[in-house]
């Protein structure tokens, strides 16, 4: 029974069809936490970030990783993105899809992106994804299945688009902890 939004104006406005959550604001991070973890290391949040963990779920962030604005984390199980990761706004990270199909209940699946992956904005990343040491996700991909490291992938679903080359130890040069930071000095070469 479908009726123009104008009948039912007065319900809308009074909240009658309204589903409403208890998002807690902290900085620039919106948590909406039903029973979870969130360990956060030594990160850049821009704001807005939304994380809603449900009970028993795992979020975990490493060191030196960035998270833009917009980006949000749906996590029912566990979600853990490495250090030295890029990840760029309107992102959606997901462990489940909060429904099952017909008769069948809901899945959640582990993600994990491994130290310095580079997601680019507008990407959807799904359950039980890992995404290796190094990848990069183009911007507006859809990632379905596991990405190996130092890979670019891209599209929807995506694929792999070329192989990169490892950026560490080329020549010489190591991770260097707060990238970020602009009063850090790079180590100089050998």
């Amino acid at each position: 029974m479908l009726q123009e939004y104008r009948r039912v104006r007065e319900r809308l406005e009074r909240g009658d069809r309204t589903a409403t959550f208890p998002w807690k604001t902290i900085g620039p991070l919106r948590v909406l936490d039903q029973g979870g973890t969130i360990l956060l290391g030594d990160v850049k949040l821009f704001d807005p970030v939304r994380i809603r963990v449900g009970p028993g779920g795992h979020v975990e962030v490493g060191d030196y990783s960035v998270i833009n604005l917009r980006t949000e984390i749906h996590c029912k199980k566990r979600v853990v993105i490495g250090r030295f990761c890029l990840v760029s706004w309107d992102i959606m990270i997901m462990d489940t899809d909060y429904h099952g199909v017909g008769a069948n209940p809901p899945v959640s699946q582990p993600v994990t992106l491994k130290d310095g992956v580079w997601v680019g904005n507008g990407a959807i990343i799904t359950k039980g994804v890992t995404v290796g040491r190094g990848a990069v996700v183009a911007a507006g991909s859809v990632v379905v299945k596991d990405v190996r490291p130092f890979t670019v992938v891209g599209g929807n679903p995506a694929k792999i688009i070329r192989e990169i080359e490892p950026f560490e130890g080329r020549h010489g040069q190591r991770y260097e902890p707060k990238w970020y930071d602009p009063s850090f000095t790079p180590m100089p070469l050998p």
